[in-house]
């Protein structure tokens, strides 16, 4: 039970689909007697390639990046690097979004932290001993705000009252918040508000680098003095997905770029999705959309073609693209010449209608993804995609029904003369006859 809270509790919000398959592995095992598993080693796999990936743009910025985090190796006193994270909004790639020292709100967060400071400084070996070395720790964004001026009278070892203590995106602790604080077989230590030179207190959290034989578990937390140089974790406002580049390219070159920023070409699979796109492609111009409509500049490559198969759009991979198109208006149209070959390759414009191009000739800006996969879909996200194919089936509909009525029109008017015939051809043979 304590191994099923320490590693679930707070995780939900993170993402529910790791959580759900960590629940059912460790469940299962535990159900039948077994030790729990080391069910964190795809998420280690996970983090880490995609900060071997994402290392190909954030080379030469003292950092690495997931699509969600980032871990900067400048040592800095705590107050510096809350304003270094507040600043940053490129990290090798932009984060549109901004960040701020990183608020963990589930044991899954704290794992991710904790494994991209391992992968910065070569793995668990500490720098010197535990409270030597300051590679040894990390800053993370939660700092004591309320009864910082000295310790309470009669304080035992552990000062500790969730409502004193805030995160960076203004979250208050409470009884049901995750902490990680420091123990000792399974006794509070940390955190103590030891005092300092003058009225200095330790007022501010910081993560360990190195876990404990227990696998399951990730850095602990200790309280500190600000004044300490450590590196430190940002967390972006808005995790990164879509990452739009004005830069002018061929599909092909486009591909190709991505690919060497560690990203992968934009895949859009839904129409919520394109609503996200279409916010990445505001935040990467500074300029409004130009005239006219099809100006190269307007439309911006994304990973979808019809290569493989005259007329069916797949994504480059041959996955499959299963939501209704917004394509624009008389588009797609398949413009095929002897110069340019056939209008075989997607661009996206700013505003989220599709159209099919030249790829090999035509110069535009381009899409990557952090992700490779789909975004995670909330109520919003489901929504919008619901109302999008209900109003084009409720079109279609529309559509065969003006159709039906067209052809049904077209079957009277033949109808009726077929019977103007019939009756001309009655009021011959009678006249005859006569």
């Amino acid at each position: 039970k304590q191994w099923y809270q320490r590693r679930v509790r707070g995780v939900f919000p993170f993402n529910t689909m790791i959580v759900l398959q960590l629940l059912v592995l460790s469940l299962a095992a535990v159900s039948r007697g077994e030790s729990p598993p080391d069910l964190w080693a795809p998420l280690e796999n996970k983090i880490v390639g995609e900060m071997k990936r994402l290392d190909k743009s954030t080379v030469g910025h003292d950092c690495h990046a997931t699509c969600a985090f980032s871990v900067h190796t400048d040592l800095s006193d705590y107050d510096t690097a809350k304003a270094k994270c507040e600043a940053k909004s490129f990290v090798g790639f932009p984060t549109h979004g901004g960040m701020q020292l990183a608020s963990i709100h589930s044991e899954l967060e704290n794992r991710i932290a904790t494994l991209m400071l391992q992968y910065a400084y070569g793995g668990e070996e500490l720098e010197g001993e535990r409270y030597e070395g300051p590679s040894n720790w990390a800053w993370i964004g939660l700092e004591k705000v309320n009864n910082t001026e000295s310790r309470p009278d009669g304080a035992g070892k552990v000062v500790w009252n969730e409502a004193d203590w805030a995160w960076a995106d203004g979250v208050t602790l409470n009884s049901d918040s995750y902490t990680n604080w420091m123990d000792k077989n399974d006794v509070p230590v940390q955190p103590d508000m030891w005092k300092g030179v003058g009225n200095n207190y330790q007022v501010a959290a910081r993560l360990f680098r190195k876990t404990r034989e227990m696998k399951e578990e990730s850095g602990v937390w200790d309280d500190t003095f600000k004044s300490m140089v450590h590196p430190y974790i940002c967390k972006f406002n808005v995790p990164v997905h879509y990452i739009v580049y004005p830069e002018l390219l061929n599909w092909y070159e486009a591909k190709q770029s991505c690919e060497d920023k560690g990203f992968y070409f934009a895949k859009i699979r839904n129409k919520a999705e394109n609503d996200r796109f279409v916010a990445a492609a505001q935040l990467a111009f500074d300029e409004d959309r130009h005239e006219p409509k099809f100006n190269h500049e307007n439309w911006i490559w994304i990973g979808a073609t019809d290569l493989n198969e005259w007329n069916e759009f797949r994504f480059y991979d041959g996955e499959e693209i299963n939501f209704t198109i917004p394509w624009a208006r008389k588009q797609h149209d398949n413009k095929t010449n002897a110069v340019q070959g056939s209008q075989d390759h997607v661009a996206d414009a700013r505003w989220g209608e599709w159209d099919d191009s030249f790829g090999n000739d035509w110069k535009r800006p381009y899409a990557c993804q952090c992700n490779p996969n789909g975004m995670e879909l909330d109520e919003e996200m489901q929504r919008i995609n619901e109302e999008w194919e209900t109003a084009d089936k409720k079109k279609k509909e529309e559509k065969e029904r003006l159709r039906a009525e067209k052809e049904a029109r077209r079957e009277e008017r033949k109808r009726k003369k077929e019977e103007r015939k019939q009756r001309k051809e009655e009021r011959k043979q009678r006249r005859e006859r006569e």
